[in-house]
């Protein structure tokens, strides 16, 4: 009985680190929308395009106008992302956002594209916002202004998402709103995460750009105390390195996650298999899309290039076989394709690729 006894209980505890072992995909966010060349980013078409693409929410930058008005434009000047409305001409000299008056905004510039379908007024908060709540996405508001959190919150309930590295904002915004918080923080603030998160109570959790401020230790930290932890348009490969760290949120231009439940048009299997040093394997989409993506989840032992659609989207990867590897991306008008070359002796253990027509 005793050894019987010691044998559930060693059971148990094998469950139990199995179970904790198993990192879920993290929620993935649009960053300024699921932009394109031809769709505007930080723009109402990009919103639709990050819900058909299956983000949880899209990212936003929240301006205010001369008179007031809040409106979405990540830089300050125009130049960047506008033409001029009434010839769609380029912007000569710096327009700044804060200089204009709406009337003058929306009137007089359009948000730049190839296609004159997207060439429209740049948005306001809110029109971004109820255009979230139709397609039952989050918004992440990027912004200083604590009335930006009053309008998301009346639009959005508590379904939105408070991004800012000004504290004293943080902790007005949740006077009123039990919405996620998600502190920005940099290497020299990252400890303080500590200090200002307890304070503000409630859904919050870190968010930021540098590895540097989100390492592995500072991540199971975070994680431990039922923190979230988004890392920020990680540039390849550090944002595969971040998801086997343990972060639980991914914000990104172009990045997708093997999701199944997010209705991949074809699934290839691969099963356990050797390739030597050069050796590649090629898989592609059974047809060219308008808007698609391919995303990858696999074990393996080794060094390879993981490279998606076109030959500059490599991804090189080294593996001891203690992780499984989950990455992706979208892309316009092209075939799914991707190639996994072994850069050495690799050992494949097993790979699930997904093809998604959006």
């Amino acid at each position: 009985m005793k050894r019987l006894y010691t044998l559930v209980v060693a059971l148990c505890f094998a469950l139990v680190a199995m179970a904790q072992s198993e990192q879920p995909l993290p929620k993935m966010f649009a960053h300024r929308g699921g932009w394109s060349k031809i769709c505007p980013e930080n723009s109402v078409p990009a919103v639709a395009r990050a819900a058909r693409h299956g983000y949880a929410g899209i990212e936003c930058d929240v301006k205010m106008t001369s008179d007031g008005h809040l409106v979405i434009m990540h830089d300050k000047t125009l130049n960047r992302t506008c033409r001029n409305a009434a010839d769609y001409s380029k912007i000569s000299g710096k327009v700044k956002v804060e200089d204009l008056t709406f009337k003058e905004l929306r009137e007089n510039y359009v948000l730049a594209s190839p296609n004159a379908e997207y060439r429209t007024p740049i948005p306001t908060l809110e029109e971004i916002l109820r255009e979230c709540k139709v397609h039952k996405i989050t918004p992440m508001l990027h912004s200083k202004y604590v009335e930006s959190y009053r309008l998301a919150q009346k639009i959005m309930g508590n379904n939105w998402i408070c991004f800012t590295s000004n504290v004293e904002g943080m902790k007005e915004c949740r006077k009123f709103s039990k919405c996620l918080i998600l502190y920005a923080i940099r290497p020299k603030s990252a400890e303080s995460a500590f200090e200002v998160l307890p304070q503000l109570g409630g859904k919050v959790g870190v968010s930021s750009m540098e590895r540097e401020a989100l390492t592995r230790d500072r991540i199971k930290r975070l994680r431990e105390l039922g923190y979230e932890v988004q890392a920020s348009i990680y540039p390849q490969p550090r944002d595969v390195y971040a998801v086997r760290d343990g972060v639980t949120m991914v914000l990104s231009d172009f990045s997708l996650m093997p999701d199944p439940n997010n209705n991949p048009a074809k699934v290839v299997t691969l099963d356990a298999q050797d390739l030597a040093q050069g050796e590649t394997l090629r898989f592609t989409a059974d047809e060219k899309v308008k808007d698609g993506g391919v995303a990858i989840e696999i074990e393996y032992e080794g060094v390879l290039d993981i490279a998606f659609a076109k030959r500059d989207n490599i991804y090189t990867l080294y593996n001891s076989g203690k992780h499984t590897d989950r990455l992706g991306m979208r892309f316009i008008n092209a075939k799914g394709l991707i190639t996994l070359h072994a850069i050495e002796d690799t050992k494949i253990k097993s790979a699930k690729i997904y093809f998604y027509k959006f």
